[in-house]
């Protein structure tokens, strides 16, 4: 079984660095049109399923990922971005000045992290392995060569790869966010789940190479 995670368009609020994370915000052109190119990957793919995180901007990817297609997509809370509590809605770059420590403590996964509402990085990790593990038990019947696609954010994708690779959360700051509609890929048989590409290129000749 082989699953296809593909990271949201670019938004609006991409461009502006203000934090999303489970609030709303809508594709932009640029973001549309990744979308629909991001499709080409699966315009000959029979895929077994679809699922996408129910926000806004990852249910429009998906759409435009899909096209004409006729696939039946199942939405759910549990792909969302990671929720960041009452940093969401705000620019990163005042929050960067005004709580350099606490952004530091996010991105290495300290034990001090805390604001507000936020889930801390071990919550997030642990919402997507185990909503990724539900599906692959819930297909348990489909053969090795099924396709299921993924649509969810940058983020949560990270964490729930760097889980099946053994990297640290405390390591996993060293490596690069992933692209707008970047498209990874899990192959799963029996209980081995193997990270085989990131963002489109073998995970050999990317940087997460050197976890191998």
């Amino acid at each position: 079984m082989r699953f296809h995670i593909v990271r949201h368009g670019q938004t609006h609020w991409n461009v502006q660095r203000r934090i999303q994370g489970q609030l709303d915000s809508e594709l932009d052109e640029q973001g549309v049109s990744q979308a629909i190119e991001r499709g080409k990957d699966f315009l000959s793919m029979p895929l077994d399923a679809v699922y996408s995180s129910s926000s806004l901007r990852t249910r429009q990817t998906t759409e435009h990922l899909l096209g004409l297609r006729t696939d039946t997509v199942i939405y759910l809370d549990e792909f969302r971005e990671v929720c960041w509590g009452i940093w969401q809605g705000k620019m990163w770059s005042d929050i960067e000045a005004a709580h350099p420590e606490m952004v530091e403590a996010y991105h290495k996964a300290l034990p001090h992290f805390y604001v507000d509402g936020a889930e801390t990085p071990e919550q997030t990790q642990a919402r997507g392995v185990a909503a990724l593990e539900a599906i692959i038990a819930k297909h348990s019947d489909l053969s090795k060569e099924a396709n299921i696609l993924v649509v969810s954010h940058g983020a949560i994708i990270k964490k729930t790869l760097g889980f099946y690779m053994n990297i640290a959360l405390t390591e996993q700051h060293k490596l690069p966010a992933l692209p707008n509609c970047a498209h990874c890929i899990v192959e799963v048989h029996g209980t081995d789940r193997t990270v085989t590409h990131i963002a489109g290129e073998l995970i050999e000749q990317t940087p997460w190479g050197v976890y191998l």
